[in-house]
């Protein structure tokens, strides 16, 4: 005996393959941070100034191979020394790349006198990443329910 779906049902199951459908064919962006070796370099994106590094930024547009092709980004250091970078990038990724000065180039000392500017503000911003994480995991986010017997410092 044969079994039919009712209408309701038929279109419920239709909605529902439809909307999976549209989330597997949606693109999604990658996302890349760009640092510097040394810190401070003032970073360009064609052509135009997108902020000292270290910045994140977000890519789309993957192509027929299902690669995402990054502009170029240039590091300016204070000393004038600059370097190019560029990569393919899988949709979903969430990557970090440092560029680095170019080790002939001269004034590598206003470069490092430069990067002391930034050192204690990158210190300060992995920490506070690291903190975050912490505050985030299950383990903080059961003890702050009252769920552990433990204290742990890093949760606060």
């Amino acid at each position: 005996m044969m079994k039919t779906m009712s209408g309701l049902a038929l279109a419920t199951l239709a909605a529902a393959t439809l909307a999976l459908a549209g989330c597997a064919t949606e693109p999604r962006p990658a996302r890349l941070t760009y640092e510097t070796s040394p810190l401070g370099a003032t970073l360009f994106e064609n052509g135009q100034q997108i902020g000292i590094a270290p910045v994140m930024r977000t890519y789309g547009n993957a192509d027929a191979n299902g690669q995402i092709r990054t502009p170029v980004v240039t590091a300016v250091w204070p000393s004038g020394a600059k370097e190019s970078f560029w990569t393919f990038l899988k949709p979903g990724d969430d990557n970090v790349t440092t560029i680095t000065r170019p080790a002939k180039a001269p004034n590598l000392q206003a470069d490092l006198d430069n990067a002391q500017k930034y050192a204690s503000d990158e210190a300060r911003r992995k920490a506070g990443a690291l903190r975050d994480q912490a505050r985030n995991s299950a383990r903080c986010q059961a003890q702050m329910k009252g769920n552990s017997p433990t204290v742990i410092d890093d949760c606060n």
